[in-house]
């Protein structure tokens, strides 16, 4: 018998529990009847007789393309932020600490008319220094006595690595 103490919420909660236990058992399902079939279709290939090379077979998952090698991974697009960024440093053709970098892109993002507040201005930035740097690559990160990093463009480094004299600080 069922209770009847049940609210609407907990009555919910149970039928997406027991439609997700479904989904996996239909899943479960399915994998065992494709694993049944690639067995049956290696034993009707293979003599009894053979000399057990395929039995490695028998035991290894099947292969199936991974979500990586589907389709490979689209660039992640440059903002109006990050092109304000990159501007700063194309126009100054030098390396830029990260409170340059705020005092410009403020200036600029109130002429381009992004600006929103001080806070989530600089939170902004953050985050495109962050992908500039760390995910796209198109900015460097170069230790500057004492003060952290500052930042510069990968194209202004040398074959040995150390950023070239004219665009240091």
């Amino acid at each position: 018998m069922i209770n009847n103490s049940l609210t609407p919420s907990d009555i919910m909660d149970l039928i997406t529990d027991y439609k997700s236990e479904i989904r996996k058992l239909t899943a479960k399902i399915s994998f065992c009847e494709n694993r049944i079939f690639e067995l049956e279709d290696m034993l009707n290939k293979n003599s009894m007789n053979s000399n057990y090379d395929n039995i490695s077979n028998i035991y290894s998952k099947p292969t199936r393309p991974r979500k990586k090698e589907l389709a490979p991974r689209k660039p992640y697009p440059l903002s109006d932020w990050d092109k304000i960024i990159l501007d700063i440093f194309n126009e100054s053709g030098k390396a830029q600490l990260s409170k340059d970098i705020y005092e410009k892109a403020f200036a600029k993002s109130k002429e381009a008319g992004i600006f929103l507040d001080d806070i989530r201005s600089k939170a902004k930035i953050n985050q495109c220094l962050v992908k500039l740097t760390n995910r796209r690559h198109d900015l460097r990160k170069v230790k500057y006595g004492g003060r952290g990093f500052a930042y510069c463009l990968p194209e202004w480094f040398n074959e040995n690595g150390l950023l070239k004299q004219e665009h240091k600080i």
